[in-house]
């Protein structure tokens, strides 16, 4: 059966950088990997992104999260990749989830009895911002459900971006106490530490064509984002690294995360600006690097949070109040 790695983590935890490593040692290894990208929101980032790295997608879930508004779409994509000749499908299947993706759900889904001949899911990795670990507590020290279950299911959890999180004197104590917050929920899968979503992939890819580490199927969860909302905002006009940088700061609380392609004024090539709100806010504007695609993705940003203010975002970033 065709081996499926679900990749998870909550919002900014670093989920696209980790599958560029992935790819890239995919490549050196010539193991044939497809990719799914399920894009919160219509606009794919994301697999523009992941195309920089030469993965070959062979299915983009925007509009929804695979474990909700997407999971039929991302059933079909299987089925449909199932339909091929052994020799034409891909070694194994990568599924990039949603931040806000349950994944209990998506597991569920991905054991529907259409799918058990075809397709079995291989192995869980759960990517874990150690720089916002704390701040991701609530006031009675407990995590969000969400980003528990992401680590609770994972067979492998990266604690990303330690070389920012664990510098000076008490590094090392501070490692053990991450180290024994995550084995609280997680008694049995792997912990690694990373810088930049790096780690040693020999385990990962023994995991993924190991028939016999198939996760065993969960019972389906209510997923736990019923009242996200997600905004595509069009950038239509190319805006003022001054006035783009003044709109990322402006963002207040109710925007977890934000990102997308835009146009600078006086710039010639296209930057990706990206924006975690969760904790201590941090956005970044890079230029992005366009020759190897056919077409330009569209200028725009893709915003997520719980109450956002449609009227704000459009007048900030693309310069007019929306008239629907």
């Amino acid at each position: 059966m065709l081996p499926v790695l679900l990749v998870t983590g909550f919002l900014g935890a670093g989920k696209t950088t980790f599958l560029r490593h992935l790819l890239s040692d995919a490549k050196a290894r010539d193991i044939k990997v497809g990719v799914i990208i399920n894009e919160w929101g219509v606009a794919d980032v994301d697999g523009a992104i992941l195309k920089q790295s030469g993965a070959e997608l062979i299915g983009e879930l925007a509009g929804g999260c695979a474990c909700c508004a997407s999971q039929d779409e991302m059933i079909y994509t299987l089925l449909e990749l199932g339909k091929l000749p052994r020799e034409e499908q891909p070694d194994c299947v990568v599924l990039e989830l949603s931040g806000l993706a349950d994944p209990l759900v998506t597991l569920d889904g991905l054991t529907v009895a259409a799918l058990l001949p075809l397709a079995r899911v291989a192995s869980m990795i759960s990517l874990v911002d150690a720089t916002r670990l704390g701040e991701l507590r609530r006031e009675d020290g407990s995590l969000a459900p969400l980003l528990v279950r992401q680590i609770a299911l994972a067979d492998q959890v990266i604690l990303n971006k330690s070389d920012l999180a664990f510098r000076g004197a008490q590094s090392d104590e501070a490692r053990r106490e991450a180290e024994l917050q995550l084995r609280d929920l997680n008694q049995s899968g792997a912990i690694d530490f990373a810088k930049g979503g790096e780690i040693n992939l020999d385990k990962v890819w023994a995991r993924v064509f190991d028939d016999e580490a198939a996760l065993e199927r969960p019972n389906a969860g209510k997923a736990a984002h019923d009242h996200t909302q997600t905004l595509v905002v069009p950038m239509r006009k190319p805006i003022s690294r001054e006035n783009l940088e003044k709109a990322l700061e402006k963002l207040g609380p109710d925007v977890w995360r934000a990102k997308g392609f835009v146009r600078i004024s006086g710039e010639n090539d296209l930057f990706l600006a990206q924006y975690v709100g969760l904790g201590k806010p941090n956005w970044t504007v890079q230029r992005f690097e366009t020759s190897y695609l056919n077409s330009l993705p569209p200028s725009e940003m893709v915003f997520i949070g719980p109450d956002l203010d449609r009227g704000a975002l459009f007048a900030d970033f693309a310069g007019a109040i929306p008239l629907f």
